[in-house]
This record gives C-alpha cells, structure tokens and sequence, in this order.
C-alpha cells in the first residue's frame, strides 16, 4: 500500500480516503468546513467508528471497533460497502502520517458513507478524519467534567452508530445545551441515565459501579473498563440509575475510545467527588491495559480485547 502524499493544510486536519489499490489518499477539502469530521458529514451519511493512536502507530481494541463498524454497516438502512483489508492498510497509513504531521498522538475517525466522496476527488465511500490528540484539557484532567442534561435528545437507534447523529447531536446542543458542558447527558423518556452524546456513563454508589443494561451504545472502552473491574473486585451493576437518584451516588465518569476514563465533577447541580478512588483506580487499570495491548492494525487480531 502506498503512502499518501502530504498536501500543505493551514490547520491540523487531514482527511483521506481507504483505496483497495492506492492505501490511504489524502485529500483536499475547503477550510470553510472547519474540520475534517464536517468535511465527512456533507457527505452520504452512513456508519462511523472514533479511535485514537497510541506509539503513533498502534491502536487499541481495533478488532472491536472493526466488529462494531461491521454491525452498525449491516444493521444501516441501506445497503453500505465495506472493504475491511482496504481500512485496516488505510488505518497504518493515515496512522503514521497524521502524527508525523501533527507531531503528537492522532484521533481518527473512520466512516462508510452510503455515497462515494466525489465531491472531495474520490470514489471511495471509505474515509477516516484525522487531528491530533494531545490529551484531555488541563482543567477537565485536573478538576473533573461538567455534563448538562439532555432531556428529549437520544440515538435513533442505540445499535447503530450512524454519522446522520452527530449534526442532530449538534443542532440540540446550539439550541438547547450548556456551552460550558464539558458533554451532555442523554435519558430515557422514564428519566433513566443512558449515555453521553459521544461517550458512555458510569456511576459509582458505595464502591460498586453501575452502567445502563440496554438503550445505549455498546462501548468499546465501557466493556474493557468493567471487565478489568470485575477482574479487580470491584462490584458491577447492569442497572439503569433514575436521573432522581443521583443524590445517591459519589462519583461518576465517562469512557470514550480517545479520551479514555474521564472523571466526572457535576451532573447538572448535582457535584460528585473527584477524583473519586473507584473512578481513580478504574482509570489508572485502563490506561496501563490499553497501552500495553495497542497493537498495529495489521496485528488487530493478536489483541486481547
């Protein structure tokens, strides 16, 4: 698989398209679109994954995120193509090249539009977006994230991950949400804590954690979090927590595939403590599993997880 050919950008956001015969193409796009991820949301819309590199050149939980890809581009409306050698060789590629031009770690995310993305000078329905990932910011490392409540937003349909998601998402959020939110809450119509608009929830009473049983997306970085809770004693629950029971509760965090375990500081008025020692231990297993595991995307069945 071939390279791709750097073109000069002014900001750090590269976009690319996964081709069977030429690996990773770099394309160009306006700067009007702000980012490479709305670049891809001009597009068809269709199925999506997020990830990020570790080494520069690894990824974790790939054969996961593969498999979800998958599911989600099989249970879409439409019929979506999907060439699984023609993304793991495009992943390697964008890989290297992206933090080379960043310098730092890359976040990177992967879709299968329902269309070709001609409008950018290709054919191929396979693109992954590319900026750079240099940790959470310091205030939300140091103090904890704010989450808003998002009463009446949630996935159309939890299983899939589609990208027509992510401008419904938005549209809420500039009309209804918090601009200080760090990330907003999704419910259920009983009032019950689903999941953030792009991250799973977990919450912590008298040391056990809990987590949605149903009606959310299945998280990569969720599961490998509550094994290695399992696997280190500390008591899981697969129960839906009321929104109204929150007082109940001493901590809370987050789990995304970039930005790993997120500790939570206020839900709305309602404040938790950070760090708190379950959300501290969870997170520190995690980040010493997951770099340990990263693998590069061609090994992506050598993973444990």
């Amino acid at each position: 698989m071939n390279a791709p050919k750097p073109l000069p950008m002014a900001h750090e956001q590269r976009l690319y398209a996964a081709d069977a015969t030429q690996g990773a193409v770099l394309l160009d796009f306006h700067p009007a679109f702000g980012s490479a991820s709305n670049a891809i949301s001009s597009l068809l819309p269709g199925v999506y994954e997020g990830l990020r590199t570790f080494e520069r050149s690894k990824f974790f939980g790939l054969r996961t995120h593969l498999d979800r890809l998958k599911d989600s581009a099989d249970g879409f409306r439409v019929k979506l193509a999907f060439d699984e050698d023609a993304l793991v060789a495009a992943l390697h590629a964008v890989a290297l090249d992206a933090t080379a031009a960043f310098d730092a770690e890359a976040r990177i995310r992967v879709d299968i539009c329902a269309g070709p993305a001609t409008a950018f000078g290709s054919e191929s329905n396979l693109l992954l977006a590319a900026s750079p990932y240099r940790g959470l910011p310091k205030d939300v490392a140091e103090n904890g994230a704010f989450l808003h409540s998002a009463c009446g937003l949630r996935r159309p349909d939890p299983a899939v991950k589609t990208s027509d998601f992510i401008p419904l998402r938005e549209a809420w959020i500039a009309a209804h949400g918090d601009p200080d939110a760090y990330e907003h809450l999704m419910l259920s119509d009983k009032g019950e804590i689903l999941e953030g608009t792009q991250s799973n929830i977990c919450l912590v009473r008298d040391g056990a954690v809990y987590a949605a049983p149903s009606g959310v997306l299945p998280g990569v970085t969720q599961r490998t979090v509550l094994e290695l809770a399992r696997e280190n004693g500390v008591e899981v629950r697969d129960e839906f927590v009321p929104f109204g029971e929150l007082k109940h509760f001493q901590e809370a965090f987050m789990t995304t595939s970039v930005r790993s375990v997120v500790p939570i500081s206020r839900i709305d008025e309602h404040r938790l403590a950070v760090p708190g020692p379950v959300t501290a231990k969870l997170g520190a297993l995690y980040d010493a599993y997951s770099a340990a595991d990263a693998v590069l995307a061609h090994d992506n069945r050598k993973a444990k997880r």
